[in-house]
């Protein structure tokens, strides 16, 4: 039998190496217990539901991921935070395969919301580092933006893009050099 495991990092880790080996579809409450050396009941007085413990584990991967997002901001070059923030998605999308892609469209139809909510709370979090770091760039263009316009607006069409390179696995260098050709002088 497994070293008994009882705290609730140690079972999310245990949840994050299952779903990465076996993948979320054939996640098991049970397996996971055992994997943990403790019983279903000893898991549920952790995680009161599957659903919640795969929203958990889920967004824990978000937290392991987006950690080195929390120095972006205080860069001043935009281009160049865009660009990170690509890198630092990619590995994470390395480290965690297709988890860009299934995460969202897998959760329980009890934690779809849920999981929904904490997948937009990151990828706000993430809109607001771009936008500080935008405002903050001397470099920008100045008639850039106007009422129709706006810096937000920006950063939704730059984040759908990046997202949408990520997922397709598509060259970010032409993402980049629109960026930098359109807002810079």
């Amino acid at each position: 039998m497994n070293r008994q495991i009882t705290t609730e990092e140690a079972i999310l880790n245990i949840s994050k190496k299952y779903i990465l080996k076996n993948g979320i579809s054939s996640f098991n409450i049970r397996r996971i217990a055992k994997e943990c050396g403790i019983s279903v009941g000893t898991l549920y007085n952790y995680f009161p539901s599957k659903t919640q413990l795969i929203i958990s584990t889920v967004e824990s991967v978000w937290r392991e991921i987006f950690e080195p997002f929390d120095h972006l901001a205080e860069s001043d070059h935009f281009i160049e935070v865009v660009q990170r923030m690509y890198e630092i998605i990619e590995n994470g999308n390395t480290k965690y395969p297709g988890f860009f892609s299934f995460h969202s469209l897998n959760f329980a139809a009890e934690g779809k919301k849920e999981g929904i909510e904490m997948m937009n709370l990151y990828f706000s979090k993430l809109k607001e580092n771009l936008l500080d770091v935008l405002r903050k760039d001397t470099m920008i263009k100045k008639d850039l933006f106007h009422h129709e316009f706006t810096d937000e607006k920006l950063i939704d069409y730059i984040f759908t893009l990046m997202v949408s390179s990520l997922l397709n696995r598509e060259d970010p260098s032409p993402l980049f050099i629109f960026i930098s050709n359109y807002i810079y002088r």
